[in-house]
């Protein structure tokens, strides 16, 4: 009696199939963030970002070399809202204020992927430019921490809305979802 070669061809093929998705699932890691050179300029004032206090911000294309820089770290969630910018984005990069040294200028290398931190938003304390900004930490304790001295509230990115980025800069933003305070790490 001889058997087919059918059986072990399909058992062949299905594996071979199987190892082919996994390899479309792995995500790329995304690139690293730049650092901030002497001609970065904010995308939407147009000023040279060394003219600014407080944290920056960046987005990353995945069309262009050069990242796209914000004077504000409101001004990052002001490009993933508006329909008219590019939405082929690689990585979106803060300045970290739970381990940079210096708020005013953080030092180089105090970057955090922007959907894996912490955001403050309606303190007490404003941006460089006067409007209310979101603060962003990698740690939760230090944005508790942040929010015990100056108030506000905890929010993640996917929880900041329009009415924060183009609402009424002197009213509370009314969509976030605040985070209550967890236990330290």
């Amino acid at each position: 009696m001889s058997r087919s070669p059918l059986p072990f061809a399909l058992l062949v093929l299905a594996l071979l199939l199987s190892a082919g998705c996994r390899k479309e699932t792995t995500a790329a890691a995304p690139p690293p963030p730049q650092e901030i050179t002497t001609g970065a300029t904010g995308r939407y004032c147009g000023m040279a970002l060394s003219e600014h206090n407080g944290p920056k911000a960046q987005i990353l294309l995945k069309s262009q070399h050069e990242p796209v820089w914000f004077s504000s770290v409101r001004d990052v969630f002001a490009f993933t809202l508006i329909p008219e910018e590019p939405k082929d984005i690689a990585a979106i990069y803060v300045h970290d204020l739970a381990r940079a040294k210096n708020w005013d200028q953080p030092e180089p290398g105090m970057w955090v992927e922007a959907r894996h931190a912490f955001f403050v938003l309606g303190s007490r304390k404003d941006s460089a430019m006067g409007a209310p900004e979101a603060f962003p930490f990698s740690d939760e304790a230090a944005a508790h921490a942040f929010t015990a001295a100056h108030g506000g509230r905890v929010v993640r990115f996917a929880a900041i809305r329009e009415d924060f980025v183009f609402g009424d800069p002197s009213s509370e933003p009314i969509s976030v979802t605040p985070i209550a305070p967890g236990p330290s790490r």
